[in-house]
């Protein structure tokens, strides 16, 4: 007598369902300690995407930040951080600066590099 596809479906799922909570506990565990381990990190797509700049909105359109040349965000971003790596967390409270990172990122005129050492990518302008 062997197990039923369905039975091994739902197995499986419960299983998988199980070691993703015990992730969530286990990040939630090190964020509220302020961990931030170098090795054993747990690293998620789904974990980024909670962390990440907020994403382009349908009233962002109209923001003077999706309206400005590409070319001037670009000479704003260098006045402002010249050729140095910033931060993901300087966007997070500024639309502005939000709005001209997504522009900038999908016109691949910035550089990004997710840290080992940190949850929050760091950008650079592309010279």
């Amino acid at each position: 007598m062997g197990i039923s596809d369905e039975d091994y479906a739902k197995a499986l799922n419960e299983h998988y369902q199980q070691q993703a909570q015990a992730i969530i506990r286990e990040q939630e565990k090190q964020r509220m300690m302020g961990a931030h381990t170098t090795t054993g990190a747990l690293h998620y797509p789904a974990q980024q995407a909670t962390i990440g700049i907020k994403p382009l909105r349908e009233q962002d359109l109209k923001h003077d930040a999706m309206q400005a040349p590409l070319s001037s965000l670009a000479d704003m971003w260098t006045m402002r951080w010249d050729n140095q790596w910033v931060n993901e967390t300087e966007f997070m409270d500024d639309d502005f600066w939000r709005l001209a990172l997504i522009r900038l990122l999908g016109a691949n005129k910035l550089e990004k590099h997710n840290l080992v050492n940190q949850y929050h990518a760091v950008y650079r302008i592309i010279t």
